[in-house]
């Protein structure tokens, strides 16, 4: 409940105030009246006040003591000072107390209800203020107390297929982890995309508010379920919605349907907003058996990245056109066209031979288990033909002990394993290549375009990338996250043009692409720790 206070010792002054308009339609729903500074204690101290019009010239006590007292014990409450006289001096100490503003009287009625509206403006602003203040605090604590957990090292190994994903090693992980499925069970993914913050934060808030992210991710996302929000180790958030029981129809007659879903993401992407300074997009997928995730949560992190264009915050998965293969399955088994898939990085494709082999494999009725072995065999010397070539070593690729000792006893079984393998395998030699790539076209862009007004989002338009994956990469790969290394570039620039030039300082910012010239000298004395003015001056000593 918003509540004001008048105060002034002339009575006529008081009703007329509290008379000028209809208080309550600003949405005030108590004015209080006091005659002195001693009353308006009394209502101080018993009630919450919002807003405090206290006139200065009073006989008891004036106004500007009264409010250096309401500033001390009442910090939230918003003044306004009246008085008669426009002397310099009762401005000076109406500002130094921190008053909103100072209106002379006889007091004109729409500059008054402009001034409390400004005013409610502001008490709104401390109290978002004040609840943000709270809530960081508490994910603070969260965050600091909250210890890495089993079950999210589990799903980090199994979604970067160190653990594999049938028989007793699948088991083996889901007990020794205490994540409460076993291995027929099912699971939706969400990848959660930060897209960008609407509130400027350091490393270390932007940690806590990411933290934060993920709790409100399990509070919504995993309300009334089961599930787990975890990051995988590329720092990918996922929200695991666990299947509620059952196989088949049953279980998926239990499960979320996509309406559900896009109104769950949809009050997430909301909280976040509201709440987070931040937004993003989800990518929801669908339920698959847990051997199925990795690829599944594969072909949302392509769908981030392809994402280029965000046409709405929560998006159902969309299986990416898989390529096909140059070399046509031959008649017998053959999987001998895996080689310039692998070596050429194309995992769809590679992925969509093995699906096409095993697919091949299951309408022969006659197959034996030593001939499916042979393709075990055949498929691991392609894999290690694939990293002489490439000049990686088998330990450059995460459990590639497990995949070489796996057995394979059924086509299912192979399938699962030649392209988790296969995956695994490509991910080790190219893992530089198109990071690299992406990473320098960015920074030959950004030094090309230095002096441009260029963003986040115009640089991953340049290297067609989606921008919260391109941040995301860039901060991996360099240490440094993309607007800082933009805003670096940005002040090398400015400096070299006041090394070698005799543009002013105002015209140096223009240059940039700073119009805000305020703005500018605040990033050149945080890059260099003296603004460009102190800068010109000491090097032109120098020389």
């Amino acid at each position: 409940m918003v509540q004001m206070l008048i105060v002034d010792d002339e009575e006529f002054a008081v009703e007329g105030i509290l008379h000028c308009r209809d208080w309550s339609e600003l949405g005030i729903e108590c004015v209080h009246t006091a005659n002195g500074a001693d009353g308006a204690r009394a209502i101080m101290e018993r009630e919450r006040i919002d807003l405090l019009i206290c006139d200065i010239e009073m006989p008891d006590e004036d106004g500007l003591s009264l409010v250096g007292w309401v500033r001390e014990h009442y910090p939230q409450t918003e003044s306004l000072f009246l008085t008669c006289h426009s002397e310099f001096a009762y401005a000076k100490k109406a500002v130094s107390l921190g008053s909103f503003d100072y209106l002379l009287k006889p007091v004109d009625r729409d500059e008054l209800s402009a001034a409390v509206e400004g005013m409610l403006a502001a008490v709104r602003e401390k109290e978002d203020q004040r609840s943000y203040n709270v809530m960081y605090r508490k994910y603070r604590e969260l965050w600091q107390k909250d210890q890495p957990r089993r079950i999210e090292r589990f799903w980090q190994d199994l979604l970067s297929r160190r653990i594999l994903g049938f028989g007793d090693f699948l088991e083996r992980g889901l007990a020794e982890a205490g994540v409460g499925l076993v291995a027929d069970d099912q699971a939706l993914p969400v990848l959660i995309s930060i897209e960008e913050w609407s509130k400027p934060l350091d490393g270390r808030d932007q940690e806590i508010m990411e933290y934060a992210v993920k709790k409100a991710a399990e509070e919504i996302w995993l309300e009334n379920r089961r599930g787990e929000v975890v990051a995988d180790e590329s720092g990918v958030l996922f929200a695991l919605l666990y299947a509620d029981g059952g196989n088949g129809e049953e279980n998926r007659s239990r499960s979320r349907g996509p309406r559900e879903l896009l109104d769950t993401g949809q009050r997430f992407v909301e909280a976040c907003r509201r709440f987070f300074y931040c937004s993003v997009t989800c990518y929801v997928g669908a339920f698959r058996p847990l051997q199925e995730l990795p690829e599944l949560c594969e072909g949302l992190k392509a769908m981030e990245r392809n994402n280029v264009v965000r046409t709405s915050p929560v998006l159902l998965y969309v299986s990416q056109p898989q390529r096909t293969a140059d070399t046509a399955v031959p008649q017998d088994i053959e999987v001998q066209g895996l080689v310039p898939l692998m070596l050429n990085g194309e995992r769809e494709a590679a992925i969509a031979y093995i699906h096409r082999l095993v697919a091949e494999l299951e309408e022969r009725p006659c197959l034996q288990g030593r001939q499916l072995d042979t393709v075990r065999q055949d498929t691991m010397q392609i894999v290690y033909h694939v990293l002489q070539v490439k000049g990686v070593s088998a330990s450059e690729v995460p459990g590639f002990s497990d995949w070489a000792a796996a057995p394979v006893r059924g086509l299912r079984q192979y399938k699962h394993w030649a392209e988790g393998l296969a995956t695994a395998v490509m991910e080790a030699a190219f893992a530089g290549e198109a990071a690299d790539g992406a990473i320098q076209r960015s920074i030959r862009y950004i030094e090309q375009n230095v002096e441009e007004n260029i963003s986040r989002e115009s640089v991953a338009g340049y290297v067609g990338l989606n921008p919260a994956y391109l941040s995301r990469l860039f901060k991996k790969e360099t240490g440094q996250s993309l607007i800082d290394f933009l805003i670096t570039a940005k002040m090398n620039r400015a400096r070299h043009l006041l090394d070698h030039t005799a543009m002013t300082v105002s015209a140096v910012a223009q240059q940039v692409g700073y119009s805000n010239f305020s703005h500018f000298t605040k990033m050149f004395r945080k890059q260099f720790d003296v603004n460009p003015q102190e800068y010109r001056k000491v090097t032109k000593g120098m020389n």
